[in-house]
């Protein structure tokens, strides 16, 4: 874990990694994101905003993420929406000494999960998703990233 200048914890979940969820629906986490998602600060699943995957928030993050829920409006309906629907699809995360989670199966059903999957980091959060679906997102995102590189100064 590194600390930033303001003295924030920083997470760098990056690249992408091919596993395949064992009979009972566990995934082993690849062994570089289990620093900072194991059993000691619980992470939490919710399903991406999209619902093309499945995310996994290190505690600090997912706090971080409810403090903008609670600040959503109250009075707009979108707002209560997104709320309802991510807090109701939010489990509990438990990594064991292993490294493995038990992907909940809601989840699993709401994003068509089934076997096999990729694990791609996203910066501050892990994202699994059914491996066909992430070949073809990853495809067209490929294809876009010439376009669209013009648009972003890095």
């Amino acid at each position: 874990m590194e600390q930033s200048g303001e003295d924030t914890l920083r997470f760098e979940f990056t690249g992408t990694y091919n596993h395949s969820l064992d009979p009972k629906g566990r995934l082993t986490l690849p062994a570089s994101f289990r620093v900072h998602l194991n059993h000691e600060q619980a992470p939490k699943f919710a399903p991406s905003f999209d619902k093309k995957c499945i995310v996994i928030y290190p505690l600090p993050v997912w706090l971080g993420l409810l403090d903008r829920i609670k600040a959503l409006s109250r009075s707009d309906p979108s707002a209560v929406s997104m709320r309802r629907v991510i807090l109701s699809m939010a489990f509990d995360c438990e990594v064991d000494k292993q490294g493995r989670v038990l992907v909940p199966p809601p989840l699993r059903s709401l994003t068509g999960i089934a076997r096999d999957v990729t694990v791609v980091g996203s910066l501050e959060s892990a994202e699994i998703w059914d491996r066909a679906k992430w070949e073809e997102y990853f495809r067209q995102g490929h294809e876009q990233l010439e376009p669209n590189a013009s648009r972003f100064t890095l």
